[in-house]
């Protein structure tokens, strides 16, 4: 049985441009995920194990980190509040936070403990290993206390709370029930993402968000039939004091209980891949933007099953962006609008490609004019990785390039015509001063120009190979001038 035919219209006419005006603080466990990249040619002599050559190493948030993703995704705003150490993995922390332009100023630091990380080493897409290094200790009372007090700071400005809990020290029980009473003598929905087998520690909270396994943890029972699950969603509703329950139950879909009536269940949709990497987070960042925007349980249930089905037709852990649920919803877009995309969702998506294992090439440029020598050079640039990112100067950093009477064609048309080449996988406009900035968030592996250009004057060089990535120019076989078409055209030349 499918949705409601009133759902399924509310779902097609929802603003899902609204998102951009809430805020959701994000409390929890934060992780640095760690890959390093390599390969495989010989077997250590000391011991029956691959030697794994490291060629480069990426990284991404995890844990709670991960709902941040999916809710910069929708384009929320985003606070933190979370724990790491005071060591270089929590610095490397911070700054993937400022990729997503999120502030960490809600990440304490503990001396005593380390940042939670996660390294995995891949051979190709193979994983080699994983090496976890954490502490699990309760966050210390000093720390707590601060932690109480940016709460207390920035509850007026939130529109819900997340509760990401990986059972790692930073929410204790008590601070767990500080932040859910707070939250709600304030009005604010307060989602949780839950851990273990004692759930009275999420007591008075909005909706908790278990899948089938691990509500079969707290029920202390299996529950394969939908009366044994029907039987224990009312009972931890009733006995947890909670609005509602939401059980995610995979290619099953989700259960939907409430205080009151029977379960509801609402059906995934048909999916060729299913990887539940990650799907957890979605559906709490997607249900806490929708109860926080339109206070409809089953609303907000039913939207982020839709998102969390596009998320398991990925693979790998990857949030869900604004415009692939809006497509879902059956706002169709073109490929080409998928391809121009604003600093935010550039930065996931290339640390998504980067967690892959795929190499990003970058490159930025007028292109006013696209000519035969333009084509050529993107379609160089883009066999030399898996992805091309094209930054293109908006009209304004054109004209100070330039000069007057420049650009020919203006932003809005080249942006277009860019996305519409294969060899480009996305554009951004920036300004020529934005430079620095965007490098520092996307690091891209590989940043491209013409070979007209001597590398030392390469915008962007430096930061670039900072990081470990590679300045590469490309080879102009038939210079075109820009300048010397137009005043060809105007009957100049």
């Amino acid at each position: 049985m499918g949705l409601p035919e009133v759902l399924v219209k509310r779902l097609a006419g929802l603003d899902l441009g609204a998102f951009s005006q809430l805020r959701v603080l994000v409390a929890g466990d934060f992780m640095l995920d760690e890959y390093l990249w390599g390969r495989v040619e010989r077997i250590n002599p000391e011991a029956p194990v691959p030697v794994v050559e490291v060629q480069r190493e990426t990284r991404t948030l995890g844990g709670a980190g991960n709902v941040v993703n999916n809710l910069a995704a929708m384009g929320a705003q985003v606070e933190v509040l979370g724990l790491v150490g005071e060591d270089h993995p929590g610095e490397l922390l911070r700054q993937e936070l400022a990729r997503l332009g999120v502030s960490a100023a809600g990440l304490f630091t503990d001396p005593r403990r380390r940042t939670s990380r996660k390294t995995r080493v891949m051979a190709g897409s193979q994983q080699v290993v994983r090496i976890d290094r954490e502490t699990r200790n309760p966050v210390s009372p000093q720390v707590a206390e601060s932690a109480r007090e940016c709460l207390e700071a920035r509850l007026p400005a939130l529109d819900a709370l997340i509760l990401s809990d990986y059972g790692k020290g930073a929410l204790t029980p008590f601070f767990l029930q500080e932040l859910i009473r707070r939250a709600r003598d304030r009005g604010l929905p307060v989602v949780v993402d839950p851990k273990g087998a004692d759930y009275t520690r999420y007591a008075g909270a909005t909706v908790i968000t278990p899948n089938r396994q691990e509500a079969q943890l707290a029920a202390g029972r299996d529950l394969e039939t939908w009366e044994d699950l029907a039987a224990a969603g009312r009972d931890l509703v009733n006995r947890l004091s909670l609005d509602f329950l939401l059980i995610t139950l995979g290619p099953d879909g989700m259960a939907l209980f409430d205080r009151s009536g029977p379960p509801t269940h609402i059906p995934a949709r048909p999916r060729e891949v299913f990887d539940v990497s990650g799907a957890g987070d979605t559906v709490a960042a997607v249900i806490a933007l929708a109860l926080a925007q339109w206070r409809d349980p089953l609303l907000a249930a039913a939207l982020a099953n839709i998102a969390a089905g596009v998320v398991v037709g990925k693979v790998g852990t990857a949030p869900v962006f604004r415009g692939e649920l809006e497509r879902e919803l059956g706002r169709q877009g073109t490929r080409l609008e998928e391809k121009i995309v604003d600093l935010t969702e550039l930065s996931l998506r290339v640390s998504h490609l980067q967690t892959q294992g795929k190499k990003v090439v970058f490159t930025n440029g007028c292109f006013d004019l696209l000519h035969a020598g333009h084509i050529k050079f993107l379609e160089d640039s883009r066999s030399l990785g898996d992805a091309l990112v094209v930054a293109l100067d908006t009209d304004a950093s054109v004209r100070r390039l330039k000069g007057p009477g420049r650009p020919i064609i203006g932003a809005n048309q080249r942006v277009r015509i860019l996305a519409a080449l294969e060899a480009v996988d996305a554009v951004i406009l920036f300004e020529t001063d934005q430079l620095p900035e965007i490098l520092t968030r996307l690091k891209p592996d590989i940043l491209t120009k013409g070979s007209n250009y001597p590398e030392a004057a390469v915008a962007g060089r430096e930061i670039v190979q900072a990081y470990g990535g590679e300045v590469r120019l490309m080879p102009v076989t038939e210079a075109v001038s820009v300048s010397e078409l137009i005043n060809r055209i105007r009957g100049e030349g």
